[in-house]
């Protein structure tokens, strides 16, 4: 099993289906009225922090941990005021009786720190291309009873997350995420009537610089997911407010996705969390990338750098995302952040838990929106 990203997504549908257009769904009122986007803030729905990572599941790197290494890892994550364990690839545990006690015992300390864990129903590699609904189905199917068979009454269990990550899918790619979904969603709350979470992303490239794709307005994403989320009964949307993942993109670009993506949950009861990525593209301009690489995906950008997401931007990023979202998660805490990382990551993570503390003795200055 692989890790699936959005570039690799993107880069696929790219060149397996072109352009995505949008026309099957761009005139389907029945997905909710066309509203005029705001530009001004909200009050907060959530405190401006971060519940817990994303953390992809290495079974040989646990095994390397241990208990006592897994122990020092949420120590650190306590420190940042974590209570949430997103983990990614966790059916890998299951390839053993081994390895399936080595999450156990990992699930076992999360529940003693009180700590939430999302589990994932897995993936195929290229799922995406080969749009195969019986195999995947069947894939997923069976991860998820093991999984559950095995943690569907555990403490720390807190939800599934289905990692089929889409921005819009057209033609036969719609027709198969709408099979998708909702067959997942069902096999999810049969196995264990936990959430069912999903996190989509957003495309800010209308120029076409990454790939020859359509750009989806956000009173059309509005409306496309509004209609998927109706189809498919999830419970939580992780939205992802990256963008292409650059360090030139801002708030003014993110607000009116995330106004379009609270409205459709809001439409159709589905809990809006906001998924802040904590790294990103060390790239000042668009008009730097293309200098620099052309017009090429930038998966495919040789040398383009990450960096752990600056600390004052990080600020922005999440007080934009709580304005609409109950609660907040990150990807590339795991990847760019850990103190173990290097001098780089040290730094972030004690100016991150700096502004953790300052958010936290702030008390009831933060006014949230009832």
């Amino acid at each position: 099993m692989v890790r699936i990203s959005r570039r690799a997504f993107l880069t696929a549908c790219i060149t397996s289906f072109g352009a995505l257009h949008h026309s099957s769904w761009a005139g389907d009122q029945a997905c909710g009225k066309r509203l005029p986007l705001r530009s001004e803030s909200r009050k907060k729905r959530c405190r401006p922090l971060i519940s817990g990572p994303l953390w992809w599941y290495d079974r040989y790197e646990s095994k390397t941990w241990g208990v006592s290494g897994w122990r020092d890892e949420l120590d650190q994550q306590s420190r940042l005021r974590f209570n949430l364990l997103w983990l990614c690839n966790a059916p890998s545990a299951l390839v053993s009786d081994e390895d399936a006690a080595i999450l156990e015992s990992l699930m076992d300390l999360c529940a003693r720190r009180k700590v939430r864990v999302i589990l994932d129903t897995g993936a195929s590699p290229s799922w995406y291309t080969r749009l195969d609904l019986a195999s995947e189905l069947e894939l997923c199917s069976s991860n998820v009873a093991r999984l559950a068979e095995r943690f569907a009454d555990h403490p720390a269990f807190f939800g599934w997350y289905i990692p089929h990550e889409i921005y819009v899918f057209e033609g036969i790619g719609q027709t198969y995420i709408e099979k998708l979904y909702p067959a997942l969603v069902q096999i999810c709350k049969k196995a264990a009537d936990k959430p069912v979470t999903v996190s989509p992303f957003f495309i800010l490239d209308k120029d076409k610089v990454f790939g020859d794709f359509a750009y989806v307005e956000p009173e059309d994403y509005q409306r496309y997911w509004s209609r998927l989320l109706r189809i498919s009964g999830f419970d939580i949307v992780m939205l992802q407010d990256s963008g292409e993942h650059f360090a030139y993109v801002t708030n003014e670009m993110r607000r009116p996705f995330f106004e379009a993506m609270y409205e459709a949950c809001k439409a159709n009861g589905v809990r809006l969390w906001g998924n802040v990525e904590t790294a990103e593209y060390d790239c000042p301009s668009k008009e730097d990338f293309l200098r620099r690489y052309g017009r090429v995906h930038h998966s495919q950008a040789k040398g383009l750098a990450w960096r752990p997401v600056p600390i004052e931007r990080l600020k922005e990023k999440l007080n934009l995302a709580a304005e609409y979202s109950e609660e907040i998660v990150t990807w590339g805490y795991r990847e760019f952040c850990r103190p173990a990382l290097g001098e780089l990551a040290r730094a972030w993570y004690e100016q991150y838990r700096a502004y953790v503390r300052s958010v936290s003795n702030s008390g009831n200055t933060i006014q949230l929106a009832r």
